[in-house]
């Protein structure tokens, strides 16, 4: 393989496989450490896979080398569909490649041996022809193979050789219209293996073998319709048949009566078709039947759980939502009492009623402030809890290569969980006196680290509660000071000075959270992040923040959300279900649908003015748009499964109704002005995202319980919103 003049010198004008700028070949003795002088400059180049996807959804893989340039990529393209280079166009990641001097290896340094390419023309005439890619495939002759023995390797070059058949031309015929060549196809296989080499044919044995001639005659069977001498058939079996009378073609159609025999196969399939489309029509019926009795008892089974619920919020209360509803009815009940008093008193007892009538009112509130001051402690220390988990927990985030959610644990998380096991120790409240002492001593062996003014402090009430536990100090007594340690030591964890750089990430991310993320609220004058002010779907300007807006209820009274809360849920599962394109419906708060039924629907069904809340829908007016607040009508849960069902509004209601619904539907606009343009950019935004595909595997899938009435829900049943 080697080139006995030159010995692989590059000088030399001969053609030797070595010289190929697409084979490297590295030749090394395998009984000695020698290697060949000619081939110690050479060196391998790291090999790039580029991936070239044209417009049309085709693509196809090249492989280069991370020294080649831009412009030698183009100059081979131009060779393969012979289109001039000018014309074509690289882009990765959506920034063309313009500078045609730039490596490969410089154009991404995360991921150095893939990449993915964009091909494109900018002339709109010219058409890429990715089969001229797969033309001319060109099977290298000679390889390189590495050989492993033992602990040495070596490589080795091996030559290839093309044994494919070479069919013949065996002519063809044109379309004279289109002007294209058929060929006739050539599937014969090609000739056997000889069974000797042609080397051998020339050979001395070959010519002097000795032959011999013999002659073979094998048996064969033959088949014969007479009897002879050769073979026996027996008679045992045979009859003697006599021909009968003769009987006419109209006689014999009519003793078989192929026609009567069809006609009763065709009355009795009929009837059987019949049959089983009667029981399958049969078995629908009593199945939607079943599922309108289902869609009933889950619609009672979840009114009266939103009730219990509201009932256990009201008694419990743990979000702000439950306190809101529970200064809602206080306030309700002030009003409704204020009115009782005003009608049947006046004068001093009017006035001795308002005065009994405020001391309960204080009384009350009072009650909801020591609830409130208790949920609070519970909240401190789901915060604490929260903090140690978020410190422990490994570090992920969504990797842009196939939206994979990656985990990293480093040595800071694991030293956040031996902070979250010191701090449970520190705070168990069933310890002996000897436990706590081992406990506190372990905080010392913590801090004596630290030389801080935290840390000064915590070594001295740590000594101060030993001493006092040795001499018998009950626990009641050191209940202030232990308490003090607790914090001191929380405090000393949260201090990105103390802690070895165990809170740097979540620092990182509050960073990152608060850049560009700032509003100044004139209220507290504090700055505060845009998720600390309630933004709602009238929201034009940021003014005060949530906190102050929750002390202050002057120019906003208090609202019980709760069913509010309800009727917006049922709204978005219904547009879910029904694959609702726009995001209105998802962009509107509980305080929008309060608004919504209140302000603009007066609080009442449109058709018979009930004003229960809880037996309140918010439906689609036209079922054919999606639902908006300039495309709903606020009623009953029974007029709502009967609006459901139809199909023209014209033959249902009167001219008159209608004009008053699409007056109420002009005063939404107005009063939802900004709402097209955040569904707009909502929409946007969400295109491209794999997660909120509903075809993707990473797409969280609504629950779809009435799925099977999917296709009828509209017009003969309703779906589980009602």
């Amino acid at each position: 393989m080697t080139c006995d003049q030159c010995m692989c010198d590059p000088k030399c004008d001969c053609d030797c496989v070595c010289k190929e700028k697409s084979t490297v070949i590295w030749m090394k003795d395998a009984d000695a450490d020698l290697e060949w002088p000619s081939f110690s400059k050479m060196y391998t180049e790291t090999q790039i896979i580029i991936k070239f996807t044209i417009s049309n959804s085709k693509g196809f893989t090249q492989t280069y080398t991370s020294q080649q340039t831009v412009l030698e990529i183009l100059d081979n393209l131009e060779r393969i569909f012979g289109i001039p280079k000018e014309h074509l166009q690289l882009v990765y990641r959506e920034s063309p490649l313009t500078d045609e001097d730039k490596l490969l290896r410089d154009i991404d340094a995360e991921q150095p041996k893939i990449l993915e390419l964009n091909l494109s023309t900018d002339d709109p005439s010219i058409w890429i022809d990715i089969e001229k890619v797969y033309k001319d495939i060109v099977v290298p002759d000679i390889i390189t193979v590495t050989v492993e023995h033992g602990q040495q390797s070596w490589q080795v070059v091996v030559e290839v050789e093309n044994k494919a058949i070479q069919k013949p031309e065996l002519g063809g015929y044109m379309n004279s219209r289109t002007g294209v060549h058929y060929l006739h196809g050539y599937t014969q296989t090609g000739p056997p293996t000889p069974y000797f080499p042609p080397s051998m044919k020339y050979h001395r044995d070959t010519q002097t073998y000795s032959t011999r001639n013999r002659k073979v005659q094998m048996d064969y069977a033959n088949a014969t319709q007479m009897t002879n001498t050769q073979i026996y058939i027996p008679s045992v079996t045979d009859k003697i048949l006599t021909a009968g009378a003769y009987e006419t073609a109209e006689e014999r159609e009519k003793r078989l009566d192929v026609e009567g025999k069809v006609r009763t196969i065709q009355r009795y399939f009929r009837a059987w078709k019949m049959s089983q489309a009667l029981k399958e029509l049969s078995r629908e019926y009593h199945k939607r039947l079943q599922l309108e009795l289902e869609a009933d008892a889950r619609e009672r089974v979840e009114d009266e759980e939103r009730r219990r619920h509201d009932l256990v919020s009201k008694v419990f209360p743990l979000t702000m939502s439950d306190f809101a509803m529970l200064y809602a009815m206080v306030n309700k009940w002030k009003k409704s009492e204020i009115a009782r008093i005003t009608s049947l008193h006046c004068g001093a007892s009017k006035i001795a009623e308002l005065y009994l009538l405020l001391e309960k009112e204080i009384e009350m509130l009072r009650a909801i402030e020591k609830l409130k001051n208790k949920v609070e402690k519970d909240l401190e220390y789901k915060r604490i809890q929260d903090f140690f988990k978020k410190i422990g927990d490994p570090i992920d985030w969504y990797s842009t290569y196939k939206s994979l959610h990656i985990f990293m644990d480093t040595l800071e998380t694991q030293k956040g969980r031996q902070y979250f096991e010191l701090y449970q120790k520190l705070t168990k409240n069933d310890l002996s006196v000897r436990q706590k002492l081992n406990v506190y001593m372990e905080v010392k062996q913590y801090i004596q680290d630290h030389q801080c003014h935290e840390s000064e402090l915590l070594n001295d009430l740590i000594d101060r509660v030993c001493q006092l536990l040795a001499r018998g100090v009950s626990e009641k007594q050191l209940k202030g000071l232990e308490k003090r340690i607790e914090a001191g030591v929380l405090h000393h964890f949260k201090l990105i000075e103390c802690n070895e750089n165990v809170t740097r990430h979540l620092l990182n991310k509050e960073e990152l959270r608060m850049e560009k993320n700032l509003q100044y609220c004139p209220r507290c004058q504090k700055f505060k992040t845009i998720e600390d002010f309630k933004l709602t779907a009238r929201t034009e300007k940021l003014r005060i923040c949530r906190t102050c807006k929750w002390l202050d209820k002057a120019d906003e009274p208090w609202v019980d959300l709760s069913p509010y809360r309800f009727i917006l849920k049922q709204i978005r599962n219904y547009e879910r279900l029904h694959h609702a394109v726009t995001s209105v419906v998802f962009i509107l708060q509980d305080i929008d649908i309060h608004h919504i039924t209140v302000q603009i629907w007066h609080g009442h069904s449109a058709l018979s003015e009930c004003n229960d809340i809880y037996q309140l829908r918010l439906v689609r007016w036209d079922m054919h748009k999606e639902w908006a607040p300039w495309n709903c009508i606020l009623l009953t849960a029974e007029e709502a499964k009967a609006h459901l069902k139809v199909t023209s509004l014209d033959q249902v209601y009167e001219e008159e109704f209608i004009n008053h619904v699409t007056n109420k539907h002009l005063l939404a606009r107005r009063h939802f002005p900004q709402l097209k343009t955040f569904d707009r950019f909502f929409t946007k935004m969400a295109d491209g995202d794999i997660r909120l595909d509903e075809n993707s595997e990473y797409y969280n899938k609504p629950k779809m319980e009435c799925l099977e009435m999917e296709g009828y829900c509209c017009n003969k049943f309703t779906c589980d919103m009602f």
